[in-house]
């Protein structure tokens, strides 16, 4: 039995791959690493996931020599606006090597940027329509802008060179404006650029009654790197935010997702604060405005006063002799009106009067004695009821023609039985 080297197999096996011909392929996949090395060189790593796991089901080392990366990575961005870097979906023209001391791996001949273009537009649009979907992708562009957009929050790297030409745009404006700015420091450039932004954008709505406006804002950083903000998770913070958020990541070629779910979108920092000062100039405008037309509207306003005075005062002595002859007229009919009325008034009292001295004879106790009844006096009070009465009390009676005075033996209260 034969024994081979370890470098005989491989050489074999590198026969065997590599069949002495020239046959390339056009691979996808996803880069899972990628650097530049020692002269130039491109080295990383391809692989393929499963979709419905996302696990690693294939995978293979890729190298790009010097002189092709040159060409192709300028050409890459120059197509995409992104650099050959890790989570890309690219597509690549390949042709198999294998090396008896590294091993198989794939040596990059061509590069279709469309393709890496069509899949980040592609994931992009997915995150639009899934942001649609949950009924939040416009929340935050319906919220009205304040009257005075003064107190700004600003989400941004501390040594960005676009927070700092936002911070002199706003304080070195021609109108002396004031701004009342504080920064809520975010990574905004790497992967973590989601999740750092988002809890910069939590913080400031903690305390979401301080602040009028919030600005998130990149500058000085890759193009290469706007991919890193089309997440669903920021999307959804930002269009879920109780103030309206301002987007000025930087950058004039493609939208990110944030820029669609935000209230205002502008391509610079310096365009953000621009946007801000020019909103003030409105308010400015207006209460300039308001502050011109104040004292003519006065004016206006007294001279009207002054001439419906003047009016009055001609219209005085004409109405007052109207007033003073309506008066005249009103007493002389109250004069003719008196004696008939007094007259009505004194016999409607003389039958009232009449009708009162009926009643009172009515009551004359001599009439009621003459009829037959009697009155019965106990102690000299009127005895209305028999309860009052007791056996060998004293009663006077009065009746037509005298009275008579009795001593009671025996009372029958027949209402308790007595």
């Amino acid at each position: 039995m034969e024994a081979l080297s370890l470098y005989e197999l491989n050489a074999r096996v590198r026969a065997l791959i590599e069949g002495g011909t020239e046959t390339s392929y056009w691979v996808h996949g996803e880069l899972m690493e990628g650097r530049e090395g020692y002269g130039g060189h491109f080295y990383g790593e391809l692989v393929e996931k499963s979709e419905a796991t996302g696990s690693v089901v294939a995978r293979a080392r890729i190298t790009i020599w010097a002189r092709t990366y040159n060409i192709l990575a300028l050409r890459f961005r120059e197509e995409t606006g992104q650099s050959l870097r890790p989570g890309l979906k690219v597509l690549m023209q390949v042709r198999v090597t294998f090396s008896e001391l590294y091993g198989y791996s794939l040596n990059v001949l061509d590069i279709d940027g469309t393709y890496t273009l069509g899949d980040m537009a592609r994931r992009r649009q997915e995150i639009l329509r899934q942001l649609e979907r949950d009924g939040i992708i416009d929340d935050n562009k319906t919220l009205p802008l304040p009257t005075l957009m003064k107190r700004i929050a600003v989400v941004s790297s501390a040594t960005a060179a676009g927070y700092g030409d936002f911070c002199r745009q706003l304080q070195e404006n021609d109108w002396g404006l004031a701004f009342d700015v504080r920064l809520f420091p975010a990574v905004m450039q790497g992967q973590h650029v989601p999740e750092s932004i988002s809890a910069a954008l939590m913080a400031i709505a903690d305390e979401a009654e301080r602040w009028d406006v919030v600005v998130i804002i990149r500058g000085g950083g890759a193009t290469s790197d706007l991919s890193d903000y089309d997440s669903y998770d920021l999307a959804a913070c930002i269009a879920q935010h109780p103030r309206p958020v301002i987007t000025g990541i930087g950058h004039d070629r493609d939208e990110t997702v944030p820029d669609h779910v935000a209230h205002t979108s502008v391509k610079t920092p310096t365009a953000a604060a621009a946007f801000i000062v020019e909103h003030q100039l409105e308010l400015l405008s207006h209460l300039q405005d308001l502050q011109q037309r104040i004292p003519l509207a006065a004016t206006a306003l007294m001279q009207r006063g002054e001439q419906r005075l003047a009016l009055l005062r001609q219209r005085l002595p004409s109405t007052a002799m109207l007033m003073i002859q309506r008066e005249r007229q009103r007493i002389d009919r109250f004069f003719m009106l008196l004696p008939m009325a007094t007259k009505g008034l004194l016999e409607r009292e003389k039958h009232r009067i009449d009708l009162l001295a009926q009643r009172l004879d009515g009551m004359n106790p001599e009439l009621l004695l003459r009829r037959g009844y009697s009155i019965t006096l106990m102690d000299g009070k009127i005895v209305t009821d028999v309860s009052v009465i007791r056996p060998e009390t004293v009663l006077t009676t009065l009746m037509q023609g005298g009275e008579v005075t009795s001593k009671v033996l025996k009372v029958d209260d027949r209402r308790s039985g007595e």
